[in-house]
Order: structure tokens, then sequence, then C-alpha cells
């Protein structure tokens, strides 16, 4: 088991974030009030990896080290703030009106948030990092955009059939019996919205576990919708509904199928590529890697081998392409944080068939901390997540980019971070030369590193010693004790249950054992250790922060039937808590 090394405080964010104060208050709270106003509105052009006009918004030392972009205290001297309250017709107007059928300013209630925060000093908790989210339509539809909310996540409680705290939901006469439930015009004093935004573990906390606090789109749409009157039409009666699978996410055999694979070998040149991901500006590599016969695990009479490595044994692969790096948080998120589909709607890029197939594709909860943790994140590895995350990942990538893409098995990742060696390490059998090859416990500052910082192995891969451990495809079975007397063709131990699988190449946070080429490590459910969700998320390891992952391609793609070894099954994603 990993040892339990950092002690983390968590910090409301974006999942229990909300529009905005009535113009007249003075009690301004940044993840409630102004957090989503930048992050829905201003974000999605101004953040680490797309800075127009070199100006962010996504942190608070970035906003302040812009050119008179934030003056805390003098909101007419903040372009943040002033470039919000200008004509429509002005060309420095923020957000910017190229259309002004869709296009729409801050309304006068946004802009007096940010004027009296700036006023009050802009005070920004440091640990809270924006992402860029979604605009909301123009107009607020009671029927199109906050009926799917309250029939989704709040009828079922509160309608004629069941009727919990005396409180009926399911029509316009019995929401509005009181003024505290909806308050038309103020938010902040209904209750419908006000006890969505409080801590989870508030024992008021709406919706109550099991279910999943709403979203930061469904929280900003429901508190536009109050302060904006809250217009219900008379003659819409509500039902309480259920997720559909197509709100859950597609399967991975209907996908497989939709995406046109068949069992066999693909006819792409077996080469090193570059993978462009369409919707965004960003691409990574994948090195081709030529299959053989390797030994795998480690000499018994080793006296260094750790005793969870495999005894020396033969073991033969097949091609396959693999990652050049670790993969990064600008990758990752752009299905966990839905910035693929924002990026579309964003550039009012035409919709295609991947479009629709990689929406279809379950995404993770939002995350309730910034889950780098402080250690960065442009070029530095995703971490955090749990084994079904990374495959959820892969099987998303494999509906973006129409390639079939998955985690290496424990054996294929060992023989590429072998690259042909039999020693100890990639390098050799010396520990002491461990720093000019990896990030370790003695070199790594106490945090991870970006990828690629140090030299790459004999197969042109980075980082597969050190920096992360990285997620295998593999159920962590006990070593046996002795060699195995026949050759393992393509071996994969196919999980029965949860915990453990297999993780492997060390971190950050390790010694040089760990960096073992045969060093295998065994997740365990301590790694969720200070979630507090009840129940815990399927969907992040908030306690290993030592965990990231590569993707591989395999030259030849496996069987319909085998699809559910290599990406989540059914059973998996069925089993995900409906949102």
């Amino acid at each position: 088991m990993k040892p339990f090394k950092l002690t983390c405080k968590f910090v409301l964010g974006a999942i229990l974030a909300s529009p905005w104060v009535q113009a007249n208050s003075s009690e301004i709270d940044f993840a409630r009030d102004v957090q989503p106003i930048l992050e829905h509105n201003c974000v999605s052009c101004h953040r680490e990896d797309n800075a127009k006009g070199d100006v962010r918004l996504d942190t608070k030392a970035a906003t302040l080290a812009g050119d008179d972009v934030l003056v805390p205290g003098d909101p007419e001297a903040s372009s943040l703030y002033w470039t919000t309250t200008l004509p429509l017709d002005d060309e420095l107007i923020m957000p910017p009106i190229k259309n002004e059928e869709k296009d729409y300013p801050l309304t006068d209630a946004e802009k007096a948030v940010l004027k009296q925060w700036i006023v009050d000093g802009a005070e920004w908790p440091e640990k809270i990092v924006l992402e860029p989210r979604k605009r909301l339509p123009k107009t607020i539809s009671f029927v199109e955009h906050v009926q799917p909310i309250l029939e989704l996540n709040c009828v079922a409680c509160h309608y004629e059939g069941k009727v919990k705290a005396d409180l009926r939901l399911d029509t316009k006469a019995y929401a509005f019996a009181t003024d505290y439930v909806i308050s038309p015009g103020n938010a902040l004093e209904s209750d419908l919205y006000i006890l969505c935004t409080l801590p989870m573990d508030d024992e008021m906390f709406m919706p109550p576990a099991p279910a999943d606090p709403l979203s930061s789109g469904d929280l900003y749409t429901l508190r536009r919708w109050i302060d904006e009157g809250a217009d219900w039409p008379e003659e819409v009666t509500l039902a309480p509904k259920k997720k559909s699978l197509t709100i859950l996410g597609t399967m991975p055999k209907d996908l497989y199928q939709e995406l046109g694979f068949s069992e066999g070998p693909v006819t792409d040149e077996f080469s090193e590529y570059e993978e462009e991901i369409s919707t965004s500006d960003l691409a990574f590599e994948l090195v081709a890697i030529e299959g053989g016969e390797f030994t795998m695990g480690s000499p018994l009479d080793d006296s260094s081998r750790g005793e969870n490595e495999w005894p020396a044994h033969q073991v033969e692969v097949s091609d396959f392409w693999m990652g050049k790096y670790e993969l990064t948080w600008d990758l990752y998120e752009l299905w966990m944080l839905n910035i693929d589909r924002d990026n579309r709607a964003y550039k009012k890029m035409e919709e295609t068939k991947a479009d629709a197939l990689t929406d279809a594709v379950t995404k993770p909860t939002a995350p309730y901390t910034d889950m780098t943790f402080g250690m960065g994140k442009s070029g530095f590895p995703a971490i955090c997540m749990t084994q079904l995350s990374a495959k959820m990942y892969c099987m998303w990538l494999s509906a973006r980019t129409g390639r079939f893409y998955r985690l290496p098995t424990e054996a294929e990742w060992e023989y590429a971070c072998r690259a042909g060696s039999n020693t100890a390490y990639n390098f050799g059998d010396d520990p002491e030369s461990l720093p000019n090859h990896s990030w370790h416990l003695k070199n790594s500052f106490f945090q991870y590193q970006s990828v690629g910082g140090k030299p790459a192995n004999g197969f042109g891969l980075f980082d597969m010693h050190g920096n992360v451990w990285e997620w295998t495809l593999d159920q962590f079975a006990p070593p046996p004790s002795t060699a195995l007397a026949k050759k393992r063709v393509n071996p994969m131990v196919v999980p029965t249950s949860l915990y453990p699988r297999v993780v492997k190449g060390g971190s950050w946070d390790d010694g040089p054992q760990n960096h073992r080429s045969a060093a295998r490590m065994a997740s365990d459910e301590s790694w969720k250790q200070q979630d507090p969700q009840i129940p815990k998320s399927v969907w992040y390891h908030t306690d290993a922060l030592f965990v990231g992952f590569r993707v591989v391609r395999p030259r030849e793609i496996p069987p319909l039937e085998d699809i559910e070894k290599y990406w989540p099954s059914e059973a998996e994603i069925l089993a995900i808590p409906s949102r």
C-alpha cells in the first residue's frame, strides 16, 4: 500500500459555484458569485493554454500579473470590469459581441457583482483555479433548460406521489406556494437554489446523497432563471425522470460498432505519428514499438528485487504504439471537464459524427478541489484518476479520433519500459544514476514535474521511470514464488474486483526500489481516504497524487467480444451513480 504522506484541505470549487448576488449586496463570495461569471463567460479565451491578448483569468496570480486587468479596490481601472460596460458596438466589449442574435453582454447583476467584488478588494482564494465552461443560451427557456434540471434532480422526492418535507415541485402553484422555496428575482432567498450550493457534508445539502451535486452549468442556469423572474408556464407539470443510458453514456460494444472497428490488424504505416485533437490546438505523439520476446520480472536471486515483482520469465507481446509522454492535464481535461464540447460551441464548429459519439461517452462529475494540488497543470501529468476514469478517457479518445486506444497491459508496459534492457533500470543497474533518468523522492522537490524532463529510453519514451506511477489494465495478483516454465503470450490478468489493480513505474514520491522496471504496486481503497463524498467518487483517487497514465494503440484491434477487457465494461458503466 502507498504510504500516505500528504494531507490536503479541500476548497469548494466549480461544483459549488453559482452565478451572482443582488446588486446591492456587499457580501460577495468568490466561489459562489464570481467564479461562475468568469468561468462561463471569460476563461475560455483567457487561460494558460489560450491567453488571448496576453490576458489570463484562470488563476489569481496570472490575473493580477496582467496590465491593469484587475486592480483591487478600483473597478474603473480594471479592464476585467470596465470592458463589460462598453456599448455593444464597441470592439473592446467583453464578452465579444460578434453576432447579436447569439452573443450577449453580461447582465447588469453580473456586472454589479464584479464591480462590488473589486471594490471590496477582489478576494480570491489562492487554491481556486478557474476552468472554461460553456456559455448559457442568451434566453433561458423553462421547458428547454430548467424543467430537465428539476425533473432529473429534484422532482422524484417532491411531487404528488412523494411529498418530502411537505414540498412539491411538480407544478407552478405548489412550487410557488411559499416565498422561500422560489423567490422570483432573488435566488439567494430561494431554498431551491441556495440549498444546492451548501457544502456537501451539510445535512441540508441538495440533492442528497447518493445523487450527484448539480453541475456548475445546472446551478448557473437555475440561478439565472430565478434572478430573471422564474418564469414557469402555468400549463407545465413536471414528472420525475431517471437518467437514461443516452445521458449516462454509450456502451463499449455500441461504440466499437459505431466506429466501424473490426478484428484484425490496422493498415496504418507502423511508425511514430502525432495524434491531433481536431476540436483543440492540442496533439500528442505516439511511438511505434515493435513487439517481441523479453524477460519480464526479476531473477529470484536478485538481492535488490522487490517482494511484489514477478519472478523472471519469458513473455511475448505484439506490436503497439505508446504515448511518448505521460498524459498531460491539457489533454485529459478535454474529456474530464467537457472542454472538447465547449471548444466546439465557442468556435461554432459544424457538428460531426465524432462529436455525437464523444458526447455520448460518460464524463466525470466535476472535481471538488483543484486536482493538481498546486503542483502545476499545463505540460504536467494528469493525476488522481481512478483506473475507470483512465479507461473511460481511452474510450472517449477512440471516439474523438476514430482509432482504437486503451491502457497498456502490465506486460506491454514493462516491455516498453525496458526497451531491450535486462537490467534493473532501462539505463543499467546502478541506482546512483537514477537522478539522471528519473524524477524521484530525492530530486523532485516533493512534486511531479513537467513531462519529458529527463532523457528518453531506448524506445524514445519519456518518464517510464518516475514522475508518476502509471495505470495498466491488469488486476494485481501476488506473484508466484517460483519462475514460470512456460512463455506467456500477450498476457493480461483480467480484473474481477475493483481493488487491487496494477500501476507501474514509480513516482516523484518514491525511492529507487519502486523505479525498477520490474517494480509494481497495487491500487488500494485508501487512495480515496480524504474523499468527502458519500458514496466516494468512482472518478477520483483523492490521495493518489502519484498516479497517472499513458495511452496505447495496439496494431491489431481485438474482437468485439473482448472489448470490455480493454474499455470499461457495461456493468462498470451501469454502476456509475446517475447525475
